[in-house]
């Protein structure tokens, strides 16, 4: 994207924009622009997702521009605007784009702040968190290192923030299966503990729920209070939840880095003469971090307890399950490349496809369940080719008539690949990802909504990439251009729904 960054290819930037994406993955914003500091002292925009051509998004930024300003300001540490009263200089720039809420990501190498990064609109138009904060500050390490590695910087100014960060998203960073510990929750896995505190918040005898994620990245407190309920003394929350952890011998956080927000509950809290408060750790890792939970409650401490008891269940299903979707995602990026040969290519191409099939599921609230099938299903739709002729296949620009039929042939394959590994809905949708919404696609001609869903999710996913991406085994066109061309097709190539969906995402 920016030709005035010495150095900078299509496949510089697609390193950078495969790390920029998780800030769609894992904070759900739904645009993100990259600055990095050119020549002239000037902040380029290098790259960049979600913007289309009504938002106002500088191509660059002047030394002495607000943003450049405002970003030198931070000390490093990113820092999120939910109110337009908070922005000050910013405001008119970010209205005039449409923007409502905006996450400002300095990225800072040794003392200088070598780019930043334009993150805005968290979806579903929901508030940014101190959590979102602290996976920022992981993600700006990562392009730190990105830029030390692509010479941007000298490595001996590297910034070290994130050096080793812990993923929580679906469908990106290594592929090296067990490369990594599991998070302690990923993103859906975080909504549902927030959604758990909420439900106990309403219970009757409770006036607050706390709770304080902890990981080598920082602090953060989300306190749960009923309206009407008397403010909550956050120093002495704090030392109540430090004890709960020396009691299992874990030493407290850092306090400058602990970060707190309050989220009032839209329900009455009953008079509370003398409340009780208990506080318990729920779950704790040596390298993943810990939570600790605290309940509010007039009800004294049997039922702080018993609040405090369903919290746990709740928290334990919820880790559970966010190392289960850790765990399926390994082994499916192992199945791509599950010996000695790689295929950089079809790697490149399925991570693509999976972040952006992920990012289709939620714009189309298909759950969280669904959207990681989703993002799974998009990492292995070509998982067939590695048993074909891989390196003459896949990126030929002119197969003959023999090839082709060859080529069709790795949806099968595929399908046999993952077939009995328990992701059954997968392999159908990676058979079905080349089927048509009028029935003239491969390998068995459905049509319509007999295409499984997945399926025809992947399948607009995929030529979306094929046709944007720089790299790939055809002439590309721009993402206007490629959108327009699925456009025209929908309801003969394409679910419309699906085009539809495809039209949030990527304008």
């Amino acid at each position: 994207m920016s030709s005035g960054i010495p150095g900078w290819t299509p496949e510089t930037e697609r390193s950078f924009k495969e790390i920029l994406f998780r800030f769609l993955e894992e904070l759900q914003c739904t645009k993100a622009g990259l600055y990095l500091l050119g020549p002239d002292e000037n902040y380029l925009l290098a790259t960049q997702y979600g913007f289309g051509r009504r938002d106002l998004l500088a191509a660059e930024h002047r030394e002495h521009d607000p943003m450049v300003l405002k970003a030198q300001d931070l000390g490093g540490e990113p820092r999120a605007f939910n109110r337009k009263e908070d922005l000050g200089p910013l405001v008119d720039y970010l209205k005039s784009g449409g923007t409502t809420r905006f996450l400002l990501v300095p990225l800072v190498a040794g003392d200088e702040v070598v780019g930043f990064v334009d993150a805005r609109d968290k979806g579903r138009k929901r508030p940014f968190e101190p959590t979102d904060v602290t996976a920022a500050k992981i993600i700006a390490g990562a392009l730190v290192e990105q830029c030390r590695h692509s010479g941007f910087c000298a490595p001996e100014e590297a910034a070290r923030v994130g050096h080793t960060p812990t993923r929580t998203a679906p469908m990106e960073g290594h592929l090296e299966a067990g490369g990594e510990r599991p998070p302690i929750f990923d993103e859906p896995g975080l909504e549902d503990v927030h959604q758990a505190a909420l439900d106990c918040a309403l219970d009757h005898q409770v006036v607050t729920v706390a709770l304080t994620l902890a990981t080598s990245e920082g602090t953060a407190t989300l306190i749960f209070q009923r309206e009407g309920g008397a403010e909550v003394d956050r120093e002495a929350l704090r030392q109540h939840q430090t004890t709960a952890l020396a009691e299992i011998g874990l030493a407290a956080p850092a306090k400058a880095s602990w970060q707190t927000e309050v989220r009032r509950v839209p329900a009455a809290a009953e008079p509370v003469p003398a409340p009780m408060i208990a506080s318990a750790v729920l779950l704790s890792d040596p390298e993943s971090g810990s939570l600790t939970t605290s309940v509010i409650s007039g009800g004294g401490a049997a039922t702080a307890r018993r609040v405090l008891e369903r919290m746990r269940t709740r928290v334990q299903d919820a880790h559970e399950r966010s190392v289960l979707r850790f765990t399926r995602r390994n082994l499916a990026r192992r199945l791509l490349q599950p010996g000695e040969r790689t295929y950089p290519d079809l790697v490149a191409h399925s991570e693509a496809v999976s972040r952006l099939a992920w990012s289709l599921a939620v714009a189309l609230d298909l759950g969280a369940e669904r959207a990681e099938e989703a993002a799974v299903a998009g990492l292995l739709h070509d998982v067939g080719f590695r048993e074909l002729d891989y390196e003459r296949l896949y990126t030929n620009p002119t197969p003959s008539p023999d090839d082709r039929l060859r080529y069709q042939e790795h949806v099968m394959t595929g399908e046999r690949i993952v077939r009995g590994t328990g992701l059954e809905e997968i392999a159908a949708a990676i058979r079905h990802h080349h089927e048509r919404w009028d029935g003239n696609g491969y390998p068995d001609h459905l049509a319509r909504e007999s295409i499984p869903l997945l399926a025809r999710l992947v399948h607009v996913a995929e030529v979306f990439d094929v046709l944007s991406v720089p790299g790939r085994y055809r002439p590309t066109v721009s993402p206007e251009r490629a959108l327009e061309i699925i456009t025209r097709t929908a309801g003969h190539q394409f679910d419309p729904q699906m085009v539809e969906a495809l039209h949030k995402v990527v304008q």
